[in-house]
């Protein structure tokens, strides 16, 4: 059977198969603020994270045919390098990243989710447009710690 990663996909240290990992704009401080409160809510380590202009972010997005200039959005990846693995953009990612969380915030993405797609992308798009106004870029640029460390790729 040929060989069909693509060169940048081999030279990534990837995570573990089955992983959730949220693919988040590296650049943005209210995607940084995001990762640092997941950290905080995950203790269980249940999600992983990488920046989406790493060469993980880049190998998921050119594997499900995503544009970067175009997919403005937070992308959660589910089933990581299984046959399933799927990509949820934008509210759905964020509910994806809560329900994976579980307990109370699973309860919270599921009424979330009673919200139509349309309107909760609609708010989530208003935010997407106006972040870099509303939060510092790179401010927030705070290292993992020791143990934070190993949940994230191509940092």
């Amino acid at each position: 059977m040929p060989d069909i990663q693509s060169s940048a996909e081999r030279d990534v240290e990837k995570p573990a198969i089955g992983a959730s990992i949220l693919l988040y704009d590296g650049e943005c401080g209210l995607c940084q603020r995001i990762v640092r409160w997941m950290l905080r809510h995950d203790p269980q380590q249940r999600l992983l994270f990488a920046p989406q202009q790493q060469p993980l972010g880049v190998a998921v997005f050119a594997r499900h045919a995503l544009d970067a200039r175009q997919t403005d959005s937070a992308v959660l990846v589910r089933h990581f390098g299984e046959v399933a693995e799927c990509v949820d953009l934008r509210s759905d990612a964020i509910l994806g990243c809560l329900r994976v969380l579980g307990g109370g915030w699973a309860v919270l993405a599921a009424i979330a989710r009673l919200v139509p797609r349309s309107l909760r992308d609609g708010v989530y798009n208003w935010f997407t447009r106006n972040r870099h106004r509303l939060f510092a870029q790179g401010e927030l640029c705070t290292l993992p710690t020791v143990d934070e460390q190993a949940r994230f790729h191509d940092i």
